[in-house]
């Protein structure tokens, strides 16, 4: 059964603000109505090894260690539910997977040496605040939440303070960014401007074709985000 025109304009409080001016859907429409592409599907292919370690776990066994930092309240069963263990099949390297919270990744230790970075979410976020402090082989952000004002921060609550997003909001440090950079971003996430903005800025490969920001949407562009990062290891 189609979609009436009426469900469209007038479905209720949750659609309000969700058609433009002209009858088009805005992304938030189109993320009500789930018009944000295809969901991707995790690879049935037999995952590699993970590791369990105090921080976090491994994920692979061999090759140069990329960094990985989940969305915010993740962890490594985050990654794992995501389907990343399947998704490393037949990769030349290997995943050291942080464990995190819901407080931003700013001022992170890494646990071990690595030679390039993989974030969705905060964990885009923290993968470009790094790179803007250091030079990696690659970095790869999906869906990075970024803030171009400290209200649009101030809101999610995951700074100790604005002093502190200002010394690590990717967006204010884009001339620090040396490393070669991926950003995917559906068009129907909340994140896509500034993500878009930040791409350009700094030259970024990657795409920003539909979809909005959840796993189906991670799930389709990570084999893409892996061969990224593969190709510069």
């Amino acid at each position: 059964m189609g979609i009436s025109r009426r469900t469209v304009l007038l479905g209720g409080a949750g659609l309000v603000g969700a058609v433009g001016t002209y009858g088009a859907l805005t992304p938030r429409g189109r993320r009500l109505l789930g018009w944000t592409g295809p969901d991707g599907e995790v690879p049935d292919v037999p995952p590699v090894p993970v590791q369990p370690t105090p921080w976090g776990a491994w994920m692979g066994s061999d090759g140069p260690t990329v960094l990985v930092l989940h969305g915010r309240g993740g962890s490594v069963s985050w990654w794992q539910d995501l389907g990343l263990p399947r998704y490393l099949n037949g990769a030349k390297f290997r995943c050291a997977v942080v464990d995190g919270g819901e407080d931003y990744w700013v001022n992170l230790t890494p646990p071990v040496p690595f030679d390039a970075a993989l974030g969705v979410s905060m964990g885009g976020f923290g993968v470009l605040d790094i790179a803007s402090q250091r030079s990696l082989k690659a970095v790869a952000a999906i869906s990075p939440a970024l803030f171009p004002t400290w209200a649009d921060a101030e809101r999610i609550d995951g700074f100790a303070s604005r002093q502190v997003w200002e010394a690590h909001e990717p967006l204010r440090h884009l001339a620090t960014i040396k490393s070669p950079v991926g950003v995917w971003c559906g068009q129907e996430d909340p994140f896509h401007d500034p993500a878009q903005e930040l791409a350009r800025a700094v030259g970024a490969q990657g795409s920003f074709d539909h979809g909005a920001h959840d796993g189906g949407y991670w799930r389709r562009v990570l084999p893409e985000t892996l061969r990224f990062i593969g190709s510069l290891l």
